[in-house]
């Protein structure tokens, strides 16, 4: 992942411009997030990542080793922040993406192929259209329910 990349993501989820040169808290945290991102995702030294904002080496390390454990403890917001943008779809590489697919792809086929080889007889269509109906929460009582009504039935 490219630095440029990172920084959109960064700046889109906090809608601030990470290089300003102020120091203000919101944007401290996220030049942190930024820094962080990028030693995790990148190949690129501290000091090549200080030189993407005109900062040297010993600010990226500071944010990386003091100020992001800090807002981890103490403002869980911008920790909320970081969490949701390593989950954003342009931060998972691609490879993994595709593997998430394939895996998605797989369990759906399987989904499709025993629903295809279901035979249904279209008089317990009524029936079935009825326990549709049960609430995901509820399918384990009215399985119990359903089973003592058959045995009455019987």
């Amino acid at each position: 992942m490219k630095p440029e990349k990172i920084k959109k993501l960064v700046e889109s989820e906090l809608g601030i411009d990470i290089t300003s040169k102020s120091r203000k808290r919101e944007l401290v945290y996220a030049r942190a997030i930024y820094f962080k991102i990028c030693k995790d995702r990148t190949n690129l030294s501290l000091k090549d990542i200080g030189k993407t904002m005109q900062l040297d080496h010993a600010t990226v390390l500071h944010a990386i080793t003091n100020i992001f454990p800090a807002f981890e403890m103490y403002n869980p917001e911008y920790m909320d922040i970081y969490n949701r943008i390593i989950k954003a779809d342009e931060y998972i590489p691609a490879d993994k993406q595709l593997a998430t697919l394939k895996i998605q792809h797989y369990q759906l086929q399987l989904k499709y192929d025993y629903i295809k080889n279901i035979n249904i007889d279209l008089k317990h269509k009524t029936l079935l259209s009825k326990i549709k109906e049960i609430p995901d929460l509820q399918l384990q009582e009215a399985e119990k329910r359903i089973s003592k009504l058959v045995e009455r039935l019987k």
